[in-house]
């Protein structure tokens, strides 16, 4: 297992240093000059002594490799340069913006698994009743209606209806714990949304799956009832589907929080990326991309040892 772990850390290692790559030479790609940004914009008119002092300040005038070799090294340290228009830490302020969309994005996560699991087992268990076809309708509502049309129905029915939440905004949870989970729970639910029916989805077919083998009947033969038999074995060896599921829905949720920040006006690492492009602010723009990568790379090297950790006979190859 050690082996196999290291090995997967490696070519973690290696994608990651490819994705900073392509981060970092794909910026050359966009339209504008950071120059001119700087000096008011591409409708000032600078003087060629002005854009070359602002070159000189940034490194521009000093070859590609050169500067792609200087940002791995800072990148490295942790320093991803200075914003072209506030002039203030990308690193400091990243660090701000991200934890604010892991705040929304975890919650989503843990709401998703606990109750896509729950539900899951509950209709897998009750298979052939009519708990069956409405948890089906339940996926299928799940899948079909996307998050920006679930964060207005929460709004509405919560904010505007009802009056127990708040419509949008972000609290912090230094100065309210109250306040913040207020603010969280309807924007964590849009988020939830689809990556819920999945897993309940997939949960309740790994499920059926499981419960017809040899080992099952064993158990029970045993005396343990349906709950032992389903928490004990059922689960680990059903879950491994859900657990590659679960990986691939962190990406989708750093896709959908993207919207889910606009509605809800939640200031995270998303909105921070779509100030940047407008602003072509391209230090942020980096950062934020390879921070983004970086953590969707650390998920799916979580989800494979979590294989190896719920099945011991998988090996790298």
């Amino acid at each position: 297992m050690q082996t196999y772990l290291v090995r997967r850390l490696i070519i973690a290692a290696v994608l990651l240093w490819v994705v900073a790559s392509v981060v970092f030479f794909s910026v050359y790609l966009l339209p504008g000059d950071p120059a001119h940004l700087i000096l008011g914009g591409m409708d000032a008119n600078p003087t060629p002594e002005q854009l070359e002092v602002v070159r000189e300040k940034l490194g521009l005038n000093r070859s590609v490799f050169v500067r792609y070799l200087e940002w791995l090294a800072s990148v490295a340290r942790g320093d991803f340069g200075r914003s072209l228009i506030t002039d203030r830490s990308v690193a400091a302020d990243l660090a701000t913006r991200l934890l604010r969309t892991l705040q929304l994005i975890v919650p989503a996560i843990l709401t998703a698994t606990t109750i896509g699991t729950v539900a899951g087992v509950f209709a897998a268990r009750r298979r052939g009743t009519v708990y069956d076809p409405l948890a089906s309708a339940f996926t299928l509502l799940g899948f079909s209606v996307p998050v920006f049309v679930i964060g207005p129905i929460l709004v509405y029915v919560f904010a505007l209806w009802l009056r127990v939440l708040p419509s949008g905004g972000y609290a912090d949870v230094d100065d309210s714990l109250g306040r913040f989970v207020a603010h969280l729970v309807l924007p964590a639910l849009a988020l939830a949304a689809a990556p819920m029916a999945t897993t309940m989805r997939m949960t309740r077919s790994a499920v059926l799956e499981q419960l017809p083998l040899d080992y099952v009947r064993t158990a029970r033969s045993k005396g343990l009832g349906d709950g032992a038999v389903i928490g004990r074995h059922v689960l680990r060896n059903a879950y491994l589907p859900v657990l590659t599921v679960l990986g691939l829905q962190v990406g989708a949720m750093f896709a959908g929080s993207v919207i889910v920040e606009a509605i809800f006006n939640w200031p995270g690492m998303n909105t921070y990326l779509l100030q940047a492009i407008g602003l072509r602010d391209y230090p942020v723009i980096q950062a934020v991309v390879l921070v983004a990568s970086a953590i969707f790379i650390t998920v799916n090297f979580l989800t494979d040892a979590g294989y190896a950790l719920l099945d011991p006979r998988i090996r790298y190859g």
